[in-house]
């Protein structure tokens, strides 16, 4: 009866592996499979990461607008809002700039603008909101401590289109980078029209430090330093 017993649990065990044996086999081909998948995956997202000619982001920068609109010496809009630039890294933008710290003229192959602002009457009325989008640049100039960017945007106004194609003109000035935006006065009826540019101040940036490097120090003047030898020079009273 033992022998019996025993033939029949090797018998049991015996069908149970080969009943198994392909279900087995089958989870070991889905986990290899996945394994494979994923790796294939991660070796993807390796290669976008890496794929060259991709454009970094070499300076960005935001603020907000703090203007006044004037012509004929009164304030006709005041204005505010938010606006952000960024300029997309260049292989020249680091090599002529450390070549000539001083007044280095650079070309950056492409920049970006955007801006959300609103306009009222200094008495309150006829309040609205423009925004600045698809702004296109190829023209990107760093030099004497400031970036002037030229290139075509379309304005809208209360989120309807309302001047399309504007050749706009965007200025960082200075060590504090103020903005000064110009919007082309002819596409736009007039509707922008000032005696000076449409100020903005600095909130957050990154990458300034490539405008900065132009920056020209201001030096004494030749008749300053005569001044100075002379003061220099002249004799001390002893009371």
């Amino acid at each position: 009866m033992y022998r019996n017993s025993s033939v029949f649990t090797l018998f049991t065990l015996l069908t149970i592996s080969l009943v198994s044996a392909p279900y087995l086999i089958k989870i070991a081909s889905a986990s290899l499979v996945n394994a494979l998948d994923s790796k294939v995956k991660v070796i993807e997202l390796v290669t976008k990461k890496a794929k060259p000619g991709q454009q970094d982001i070499a300076i960005h920068a935001s603020g907000h607008f703090a203007n006044n609109q004037i012509q004929n010496g009164s304030v006709t809009w005041i204005q505010g809002g938010l606006w952000d630039l960024v300029v997309h890294n260049n292989t020249n933008i680091n090599n002529q700039i450390s070549n000539n710290t001083a007044a280095a003229s650079v070309s950056s192959p492409k920049a970006a603008f955007s801006a959300n602002f609103t306009m009222v009457k200094p008495d309150g009325s006829e309040s609205h909101i423009h925004s600045i989008n698809n702004f296109v640049s190829n023209d990107v100039i760093i030099g004497g401590g400031d970036m002037v960017i030229t290139g075509i945007g379309n304005i809208y106004s209360d989120g309807i289109l309302k001047y399309k194609q504007v050749p706009i003109t965007v200025h960082l000035m200075g060590r504090q980078h103020v903005l000064g935006l110009i919007i082309d006065t002819v596409k736009t009826e007039n509707h922008y029209a000032s005696t000076h540019e449409m100020f903005g101040t600095l909130i957050n940036g990154t990458g300034l430090e490539k405008i900065e490097k132009t920056l020209v120090m201001p030096t004494k003047s030749h008749s300053q330093e005569q001044q100075n030898r002379k003061s220099m020079n002249m004799p001390m009273n002893v009371g």
